[in-house]
């Protein structure tokens, strides 16, 4: 099953939308649309199922879920919330995913990296346990996937790389090593638009939208 992302290039980029038994990573810098962007997919599977929203970082405003169930037309209970509070209770709703069943077809986690963020100490060899969980979460989160034909976002901050010049996904080897496609958002300088950059599977096109009351629109 594919389900919509309410842009049709990037649909069409896609497959035919973000697909079911695979994980994709949507990631960017504050404020570019990667929430608008996965509430309206959230919107799209509730349209044809239902849709889980793992909210990690508690910054989830509920006036923007209401208009994007409003603006879409679907129903508000189709769209399960959950919010965690840290690290360990992230990893124990995985774990309950696998044990238990994914509550919907597609589950959104948002900011994924977010409480993993919180446990660093900045100490490499401290901090070499806390990548592991992370490592395992994500590869449990990959074999539900796959054994019940779930769709899984992940939706990821991102953090300078000074050396490079470059911004990368926070953990990006772990996150771009089990996700099956990547998406990096970016907010267009100088233009009321947001563009999406298909880094995996590499080849794509750019696309572009607008940050809307519905979500997200083709730019």
């Amino acid at each position: 099953m594919r389900v919509s992302t309410g842009l049709p290039k990037l649909d069409d980029e896609l497959g035919g939308g973000v697909k079911t038994g695979a994980i994709t990573l949507i990631y960017g810098e504050e404020k570019s649309g990667k929430t608008s962007l996965a509430l309206k997919i959230c919107a799209s599977a509730a349209r044809i199922a239902s849709a889980a929203y793992i909210d990690c970082l508690g910054k989830l405003h509920p006036l923007r879920l209401s208009q994007i169930v409003e603006s879409n037309r679907v129903d508000g209970e189709k769209i399960y919330l959950l919010s965690v509070e840290n690290f360990l209770q992230q990893e124990e709703v995985i774990l309950k995913i696998l044990d238990e069943h994914p509550p919907a077809p597609l589950v959104v986690f948002d900011d994924f990296t977010y409480l993993h963020r919180m446990e660093l100490s900045g100490d490499v060899k401290s901090d070499i346990n806390i990548y592991k969980r992370l490592a395992f979460q994500i590869a449990v989160l990959k074999e539900a996937a796959l054994r019940d034909d779930v769709a899984i976002v992940l939706i990821g901050q991102v953090h300078g790389v000074p050396d490079k010049g470059e911004a990368r996904a926070v953990a990006h080897r772990i996150l771009t090593h089990w996700s099956d496609y990547v998406l990096r958002v970016e907010r267009a300088h100088g233009q009321p638009l947001s563009r999406i950059i298909l880094e995996k599977p590499e080849g794509g096109q750019e696309v572009y939208f607008r940050i809307t009351r519905s979500g997200v629109t083709p730019g």
